[in-house]
């Protein structure tokens, strides 16, 4: 009893620096003043009401959720087919590739943020939102791969020559036995890639314009001047898609079992 007790001071200790930027925020965007400020000077929606009307707003999150998506379908596309592979090329060949496609998250992001602006500046591809996106991806991609690969350790054994005796051919497996029984891992790494492409800010700084903004980079464009309350609310905007889509991945798939594997 006194453990759980001790772990749950614990737990909330360590929550509340997380939470209370995010409460400040969330109280401040609901001051009458035109400068962001706590305690809030009086009480009002209207930075709500102006940011619903503001295209530049919508503008950014429309840029943050096609970069996200992009991200997505690329992480699936390309990390479902290796993860399956790998099991089959031999243990130690398997955990040398996966270390290798694991490479994304070995440098610093900004060091590979000005390494993608390098590559796309030598190659001439201009900055715009699809190589955002494979930027990102390459970045993301461990996660879409560790979780598809736990998938694959939970899966039983007997499953697949159960279905060849009962007749289902190679390809029929496949698609009515195998996908199936991997869809939460892939589910589940694709949030996970999906929350940490539109919350990336630091390779999106790097590559995109002023023309195409994602919405982390406005909120920052916003931060060098007066600070409104404005910027409060559109963080709230933020934060609510963000939440969203991280409760949808801790209901559809256990991501302490690829953080935590073993």
């Amino acid at each position: 009893m006194r453990r759980l007790r001790l772990a749950g001071l614990v737990t909330g200790c360590a929550l509340v620096p997380l939470l209370v930027p995010t409460v400040l925020v969330l109280t401040a965007s609901l001051s009458e003043g035109e400068v962001l400020t706590f305690p809030a000077r009086g009480f009002t929606i209207h930075w709500y009401s102006a940011m619903i009307g503001n295209d530049a707003i919508w503008s950014a999150l429309g840029n943050s959720l096609y970069v996200a998506s992009v991200s997505v379908a690329i992480n699936v596309l390309c990390g479902v087919p290796a993860a399956l592979v790998l099991p089959n090329v031999g243990r130690y060949s398997g955990a040398l590739f996966t270390v290798v496609l694991s490479l994304g998250l070995s440098s610093p992001t900004i060091v590979s943020a000005f390494a993608y602006f390098d590559v796309y500046s030598r190659i001439g591809i201009g900055k715009n939102l699809t190589a955002v996106a494979l930027a990102i991806a390459v970045t993301s991609f461990p996660f879409m791969l560790w979780t598809v690969l736990a998938a694959m350790e939970d899966l039983d054994s007997d499953v697949l020559p159960a279905a060849a005796t009962m007749g289902a051919d190679p390809v029929e497996q496949f698609f009515f036995v195998r996908l199936p029984l991997l869809a939460p891992g892939i589910v589940t790494g694709a949030l996970v890639v999906f929350v940490l492409s539109i919350t990336d800010f630091v390779v999106s700084q790097v590559l995109t314009t002023v023309d195409d903004q994602t919405l982390p980079v406005y909120i920052y464009s916003g931060l060098r001047g007066a600070i409104s309350p404005a910027l409060g609310a559109v963080s709230a905007l933020f934060i609510v898609v963000v939440a969203l889509a991280f409760a949808a991945v801790l209901r559809l798939g256990k991501v302490e079992r690829f953080l935590f594997r073993t």
